[in-house]
Parts: structure tokens; C-alpha cells; sequence
């Protein structure tokens, strides 16, 4: 949210603010990782988006609204002059070998933690000089891995993940679009050091990573959070448990054993299989309550696990899940082969 307050003749609006001020607001949100860097051009080059858009995205249609914004860092703000970039620590210890789900869902949903963090970040500069804000966090049209690679937070990696070599890729990113002229400071990292490594390519089990490009519609994370239909048995067959997105290309990737622990307490959490095994319709919102794995819906979670658990050879447990004849579930069922 933009906010606009007055400003009084004495307030300064053109001191740069040093860089220790916001790195002081910063530390109070448990925000360490962290960069400035002044609105760079609008000159993201647009052939990398449009080539993504010309192979496919699937159903991920709103990656096709906004383009434009997509293309101008300070689209969201155009009177910024300043951006800040941060990235937080979520949970990097490893899961079950049965059913598994990305490590960035095991607690509460990212979103609803590292915006607010910005948010009061934003207000606190807000209150020195009267300087509009703009939060974001996965949540708006912003050219986020790019604009962190430009701040210095680390680089794009074969597997499109923004890594560092002092942290790994285990981290969410959040951007702050201000008014306020923060005085820039690149977080020293960015230039490419994925070498002649492969190991994310050769770990995908979908071939889903090839050319430092990820093809969504391969890919377990798109499969089992964006796809709102079947997933084609050729795939299904190689999920081998994973229930909501998938860490692979990360757990293979030698700078993760830099991975430091969450910034957050509250992205921590687990989930124990005969409880996952028991949600049911009329307990589902409950149950993931505040949790981003809540924006699939039942059908596509019971979809889901259908299909880690047939592609583990689970039989009697995917069973009474077909049993109850969601459409998308009978219709999944069908893909595979398999009937209650």
C-alpha cells in the first residue's frame, strides 16, 4: 500500500540515509541478507519473458497481465529512488523419504510474514521524511530474481533460482520500491558460479531444467501447485512422493550445505503422514490454516496425493482417496490406470 502524509518545511528529503539505518531496520525484522540499489532503467531486456511466454506457461495465465510492469523496475512506484532488496532464510533441513512437500511450505505462508516486514520498514522511513512505499513479495508484477541479482543478493542459477554462495537458494525474496533516498550498497555477490555444474539438470527427474531454463510444464513444483488439471501419468510416474512442489535441483546443489537455518521461526513445521492422510474437505482450511499449501484447494491436494502416492506404490492408501469421487480425482485416477 501507498501511503502519503505531509511533510514539514525542516524535514530533510534529500540526505541519502546511510546504509547502517536500514540495515538497523532490517535487524529488527530478522532481515540480515540485504541490498540497495538505485531504480536501474527500464531496460530489462524483454526476449527473456517473451520467450518464456512463447513456450508455454501453462496455467499460470497472470504471468501474461502486466508485461509491461514486469519490464520497468519502478512500475509499481514510479516516484521511487530508491529499491530495497532482501531475502529471508526459510527451513533448508531435509524431509521424509515417503511423502514430501517444498521446505518453503513447511510453516506459515511467506507472503503473509516477510511483506508485513517490509510493510513496517517502509512506515518507519515513512515517519523521517514522509516517503511513499511500495511492499512486494512474490505478490505483484516486479522483475524480482533479476532486480536481486542486480542488488547483489546472489545469481540466477541453472535451475533459475537466485543463489548465494554464502547461503544457498533456501530464501524468499522481498523488494521495498521508497521514496526515501537510501544510499545504495550492493550485497557483493551476483557474478556466476555455477561453473560446469549440471547436478540440478541431471537431478530433475522430469527433465524439467535444461538450457539454464525450467520448463514449467515439466516440472513437479508447476505440476503440483499451478496445473489445475491431470497430470500426465509420464510425469506423474516420476514423482517419487513429492505432494506439493519439489526441492530436488536444491538439494543437489553444492552451495546449500551453506544454507543457514530460517529467519523465521514461524516458516518452520512439519507434516506427519497419517495427519496428512486424514484431512478431509470439512477440516482442509483448518488444518492449513495460514499455510501457503491452502491455495490449491482440496481437489487439486487430494490430486496430489494420488499421485505421490501411486508413484511410490502406495495402493492402499491412495485408495480411499479415489473412493471419493472428486472429478478431478476420478479423472486422475483414469490418467494412471488405477481404480479404487
Amino acid at each position: 500500500m501507498v501511503r502519503i502524509v505531509s511533510v514539514s518545511p525542516d524535514q530533510p528529503s534529500d540526505a541519502p540515509i546511510p546504509f547502517a539505518v536500514v540495515a538497523g531496520l532490517c535487524a529488527a525484522e530478522g532481515l540480515t541478507a540485504l541490498a540497495v540499489l538505485a531504480p536501474p532503467p527500464a531496460t530489462f531486456d524483454p526476449v527473456p519473458l517473451a520467450a518464456m511466454l512463447a513456450e508455454g506457461v501453462g496455467d499460470m495465465a497472470y504471468l501474461h497481465e502486466h508485461t509491461a510492469l514486469r519490464l520497468e523496475p519502478t512500475g509499481l512506484l514510479p516516484s521511487a529512488r530508491a529499491i530495497l532488496a532482501v531475502a529471508l532464510p526459510y527451513q533448508s533441513d531435509s524431509g521424509s523419504d515417503g511423502l514430501r512437500r517444498a521446505r518453503y511450505a513447511a510453516g506459515k505462508d511467506y507472503h503473509n510474514l516477510l511483506r508485513p516486514k517490509l510493510g513496517r520498514i517502509g512506515r518507519a522511513l515513512e515517519q523521517r521524511g514522509g516517503w511513499n512505499y511500495r511492499a512486494a513479495c512474490d505478490s505483484a508484477p516486479l522483475n524480482e530474481r533479476t532486480l536481486a541479482q542486480l542488488a547483489g543478493l546472489g545469481w540466477l542459477g541453472r535451475n533459475g533460482l537466485l543463489i548465494a554462495p554464502d547461503a544457498g537458494s533456501y530464501r524468499v525474496l522481498g523488494f521495498l520500491l521508497t521514496e526515501a533516498p537510501l544510499a545504495p550498497r550492493h550485497g557483493g555477490h551476483g557474478e556466476d558460479r555455477c561453473g560446469r555444474c549440471t547436478a540440478c539438470e541431471t537431478r530433475c527427474p522430469t527433465a524439467a531444467i535444461s538450457g539454464r531454463r525450467v520448463i514449467s510444464e515439466r516440472c513437479i513444483s508447476y505440476l503440483t501447485i499451478e496445473h489445475r488439471g491431470v497430470i500426465p501419468r509420464a510425469l506423474a510416474e516420476r514423482f517419487a512422493g513429492w505432494w506439493f512442489g519439489c526441492d530436488l535441483c536444491q538439494e543437489v546443489c553444492p552451495w546449500n550445505r551453506f544454507a543457514p537455518p530460517a529467519g523465521d521461526a514461524r516458516l518452520l513445521g512439519a507434516d506427519r503422514e497419517t495427519e496428512l492422510l486424514a484431512v478431509r474437505a470439512e477440516t482442509f482450511d483448518a488444518h492449513f490454516a495460514a499455510r501457503a499449501i491452502r491455495r490449491i484447494g482440496y481437489e487439486r491436494f487430494r490430486r496430489n496425493l494420488l499421485v505421490a502416492l501411486w508413484s511410490l506404490g502406495r495402493h492402499d492408501d491412495y485408495r480411499p482417496i479415489i473412493a471419493e469421487a472428486l472429478p478431478l480425482v476420478t479423472a486422475q485416477a483414469q490418467e494412471l490406470g488405477t481404480t479404487a
